[in-house]
């Protein structure tokens, strides 16, 4: 990844969270029209929305808050936006926080059969479709109030993860999130308008990370974040057919070497929205 001059919205970004100088996107220099460049979206998919939903209806907050009591890393008293008065904010390598849930709860069939319903009820609706294919596992975040930034600036289209360009981003916060403790990103590909998502439980951000650049910063506020993230893609623009990312081999960012492709599959990497659940759910469980 280059490097850029600093962020003068985000002066105190650390270089390696920083996204490159920004470029045209590669599709509109070749002269290829929206549809093309976006996988089929329009431009209202791709354009960013924080959604409301009852979140009490899927109870996600209450299925993280009770993994972490039961795993006696979390007690009673203690919201989740206040985890690191329980252990002091270290890598995500070493949160145990984050652990449980990417270990335990992502895992559970309570969580998957909510994810189910949350994905046909209400990312469906806010792409205005009926069905999707969408990542069967998503990602837990615990961003620790004091934390370092996670990650690298990335899209999720581009190299090394390659995901297909019909592919939108749904990323909900279980805490509230503002500033520096929620995810950092433009509003459309190669605007570099950047900004912090501001959301909290009962909502969830759509928006374009295929080809808007997004990351994170360190944790300079007084609450930790917790999210979970998935990726969708609307089945009638679904490619099966799609390369997919590139193993990475090498860790530093100036010596990065790459393996094969390994392609992101329906069934495997993605699920049905539309298809009946406990199936799928057999078939999760012998890919766990």
């Amino acid at each position: 990844m280059e490097s850029r001059d600093a962020d003068t919205a985000h002066p105190h970004t650390p270089p390696h969270v920083q996204p490159p100088a920004l470029r045209p996107d590669a599709a509109a220099e070749e002269g290829q029209g929206e549809g093309v460049r976006y996988g089929g979206l329009t431009e209202d998919q791709i354009a960013e929305r924080v959604v409301d939903y009852d979140e009490d209806s899927y109870g996600f907050v209450r299925m993280v808050r009770l993994a972490l009591l039961e795993s006696g890393v979390l007690n009673e008293e203690t919201p989740l936006g206040k985890l690191h008065a329980l252990r002091p904010p270290k890598g995500r390598r070493k949160n145990p926080f984050l652990f449980v849930l990417q270990n335990d709860l992502r895992k559970s069939k309570d969580f998957a059969e909510a994810l189910h319903r949350f994905v046909r009820r209400e990312v469906c609706a806010a792409l205005g479709v009926s069905r999707v294919a969408y990542q069967r596992r998503p990602t837990f975040r615990v961003h620790m109030a004091g934390g370092p930034a996670q990650g690298f600036a990335h899209a999720d289209g581009l190299e090394p993860y390659n995901h297909q360009p019909g592919e939108v981003n749904i990323w909900a916060p279980l805490s509230k999130v503002y500033g520096s403790n929620s995810l950092t990103s433009e509003s459309s590909p190669g605007k570099g308008d950047f900004h912090a998502f501001k959301a909290g439980a009962g909502q969830f951000v759509r928006f374009y990370g295929n080809r808007c650049w997004h990351y994170c910063l360190d944790n300079t506020t007084e609450d930790t974040r917790v999210s979970f993230n998935l990726r969708v893609v609307p089945m009638d623009l679904f490619d099966d057919n799609h390369d997919g990312p590139i193993r990475t081999l090498g860790r530093r960012a100036d010596k990065r070497r790459f393996s094969k492709i390994q392609p992101l599959k329906l069934g495997e990497y993605y699920m049905d929205s539309d298809a009946e659940f406990d199936e799928q759910w057999k078939q999760m469980r012998g890919r766990m």
